[in-house]
């Protein structure tokens, strides 16, 4: 046999395989032991319904008896099904996969049962979950299950929800924090640019702080903004993508115009200095978060949150700028006449042009714009000439 002739035997065996696969088979996933060989097919049509409903079509139209050892929080979880004419074991395996569950047949009786493995498993997550020095998330919402203990909460550029039991302090900044009923906060509540709400039967043993108002929700703002949030990665739509580009574009001409001569200064430290702009870049990434902890567990530091937000986002917006204005002296049609505000556009314009691509536009931007938000910071934006010009 030749090649050719047995490359094609073996792709018509895996087409036909399914089809000799028996009804009986279908469910050994979660299935201990055989259905009998006569196992008739069902049609389920179930828009609203729970998994013990389907267990009972399946158990009716078959004519087995059922008996149900499965704890009711697994039976009763909501299930849409709708199948029509299909084996009873491949139904049966997926609703048995679809509320985690094994069964067992013999005898004309199917046994339900809840799967030791898997609920071993989520116990051991659940612990493990519980046993959680701190949770902190940057750039979306922050949920603590009712079932979940952690020492603190921390959301930076989103919303802090709490049902469960927070040791320590639950921080918002750029959004607001939610206790529903019976949640526990032993420390302080502090929302920054959102409101503090707390639900009957929540208890708080600490203070509220809430800092609303115009410049802490444009704050708060404003750090969505900065970190992206979960559009930043799912690209939801262009139009977003291509309005905050448009933006920056404006901002960037408006520094180049407003302030040439530190810009060019920035410029000329980056060029002499990358590694330690590069360095510079990356302790903002890697700090600021910490900072903010740091600030928000403490009364006198709160109010000092919105400064360091404000500072971020002013370095960054710097550091586009100046990464465009590198950019634009660097193209061969932008030397005659060059500006700072000139070379800026034609950078900008790029970097714009960059950013709409999904993905990679964003993390690229990102980076270029610490390195330069790095020389901003320690060129102390464009004051430290002596050093700038060495």
């Amino acid at each position: 046999m030749t090649i050719a002739r047995l490359i094609a035997v073996l792709a018509i065996a895996l087409a036909l395989s399914p089809g000799l696969v028996s009804p009986a088979a279908a469910a050994e996933g979660r299935l201990d032991g055989r259905l009998p060989d006569n196992t008739p097919v069902v049609s389920i049509d179930q828009p609203r319904g729970t998994v013990l409903d389907a267990l009972n079509a399946i158990a009716t139209q078959t004519g087995w008896n059922l008996v149900v050892t499965a704890p009711e929080s697994a039976t009763t979880r909501p299930l849409t099904l709708k199948v029509s004419k299909r084996p009873a074991g491949e139904v049966l395996d997926l609703v048995l996969e679809a509320a985690t569950l094994r069964a067992s047949f013999a005898n004309g009786v199917l046994r339900v049962r809840a799967d030791a493995t898997a609920a071993s498993r989520d116990s051991w997550r659940r612990r493990r979950g519980s046993r959680g020095p701190e949770r902190v998330v940057f750039g979306h919402s922050l949920s603590i299950g009712a079932d979940e203990s952690v020492d603190k909460a921390v959301a930076i550029g989103g919303s802090l929800t709490i049902a469960g039991h927070v040791r320590r302090d639950a921080v918002a900044i750029g959004g607001s924090v939610t206790l529903l009923p019976n949640a526990r906060v032993e420390g302080d509540v502090v929302a920054i640019g959102g409101t503090v709400s707390v639900a009957e039967g929540a208890t708080v043993e600490g203070d509220y702080v809430s800092l609303g108002g115009a410049i802490p929700t444009t704050v708060g703002s404003m750090t969505r903004w900065v970190v992206g949030g979960p559009h930043m990665f799912s690209m939801l739509s262009f139009v977003v993508r291509l309005t905050r580009a448009a933006l920056l574009f404006v901002i960037a001409v408006l520094i180049a115009v407003a302030f040439p001569g530190a810009l060019m200064r920035i410029v000329t430290y980056l060029v002499n200095r990358p590694g330690l702009s590069a360095l510079g870049g990356l302790a903002l990434l890697l700090g600021f978060v910490p900072l903010c902890v740091l600030l928000a567990v403490t009364i006198i530091g709160i109010p000092l949150i919105p400064v360091a937000v404000m500072l971020l986002v002013a370095l960054f917006l710097f550091g586009f700028t100046v990464s465009a204005a590198w950019l634009g002296d660097r193209l061969p049609f932008s030397h005659e006449h060059s500006t700072p505000s000139r070379s800026v556009a034609w950078g900008a314009a790029i970097f714009v042009v960059v950013s709409l691509i999904p993905w990679i536009g964003t993390a690229a931007l990102i980076i270029v714009a610490a390195m330069a938000a790095g020389a901003t910071m320690l060129s102390r934006f464009g004051r430290r000439a002596e050093i700038a010009g060495a």
